[in-house]
């Protein structure tokens, strides 16, 4: 069956895994006849800018494309970015340049030279998987969500990818035995709720895009528990907030994610382009609530 479609069958589940930022944000989530409706927390998306927009986005992103290696890399991973994004029908937007920055830095820091299977865990609305799959810098990549966001995310890789090439690389995931069914196929959709497969898995890269601070403190320990099971080495790059307090009142914090004090720690600071974003509205750049970390790790090395 379609990962589409079996995703959509299993929208009215309770999930588990869910936190309570995304019981508040997918309240009103809906998906009917190919339209989706309700969403909310999913970062931002929006249609391709109008000619007299383009000028003022132009202009504030110069600052944040600045903090690039500005080499040819970098232009490739825009131009992917630039196709990916037309194929969605969608703007490049600042969300999509941070992407594209974060793997800027990882093929900086030589993640991608022996990478075959990458793991992205809450990936907003697909672009990093689409990303990493356009430009050849790894041969699968396991997309995990809790389901009404791993739909969006399946709906948008399909865009990006046409769905005859979708069809016959896809597959949904559900428990350790469908592993033996992934070398065939690029993109690997796996449910929240069924994240102990993760325990089994042979992993390159690891990649958190502020999407821990999203969940619960016991949940974030389970993840942690599943990927570092496995003895083989991989590498681990998150940027989250490096404090959130979620709407029922728990905070969660980015050094008590626990993880291992063994690993190799390659970068850790303040993310350059997480701290702020801009807007139409004055003083048009705006600091977000709360500053972002991010870290890069070898881990079981």
């Amino acid at each position: 069956m379609d990962i589409i479609c079996a995703l959509s069958q299993e929208l009215e589940k309770k999930d588990d895994v869910s936190s309570s930022h995304w019981n508040k944000y997918h309240k009103n989530f809906s998906y009917n006849s190919g339209k989706l409706q309700g969403l909310e927390g999913f970062g931002t998306i929006r249609k391709p800018y109008y000619f007299f927009e383009r000028p003022f986005h132009r202009f504030f992103q110069k600052k944040f494309l600045k903090l690039s290696s500005k080499s040819d890399f970098f232009e490739s991973i825009m131009n992917d970015a630039l196709n990916v994004t037309k194929l969605q029908n969608r703007a490049l937007d600042l969300d999509v340049i941070r992407q594209c920055l974060t793997i800027d830095l990882l093929n900086n820091n030589n993640v991608f030279k022996k990478s075959d299977l990458a793991i992205v865990i809450g990936d907003g609305w697909g672009i990093m998987s689409s990303l990493l799959l356009k430009a050849n810098l790894v041969k699968r990549v396991i997309n995990i969500n809790l389901t009404k966001t791993l739909l969006v995310d399946m709906i948008y890789i399909k865009k990006a990818f046409g769905e005859k090439w979708f069809l016959r690389n896809s597959i949904l995931i559900k428990c350790k035995k469908d592993l033996e069914k992934i070398s065939a196929k690029k993109i690997i959709a796996l449910e929240a709720s069924n994240y102990q497969i993760l325990s089994y898995v042979k992993k390159n890269l690891v990649l958190n895009l502020a999407s821990f601070q999203e969940m619960d403190q016991n949940i974030i320990n389970n993840y942690m528990k599943f990927l570092y099971k496995n003895s083989e080495s991989f590498y681990f790059y998150l940027c989250n907030r490096e404090e959130k307090m979620l709407p029922d009142g728990s905070v969660i914090k980015f050094n008590k994610y626990g993880l291992c004090d063994n690993d190799k720690i390659l970068i850790d600071e303040y993310c350059k382009w997480h701290q702020d974003y801009y807007s139409f509205i004055p003083p048009f750049i705006h600091k977000f609530d709360g500053l972002h970390r991010h870290q890069l790790r070898l881990c079981n090395y």
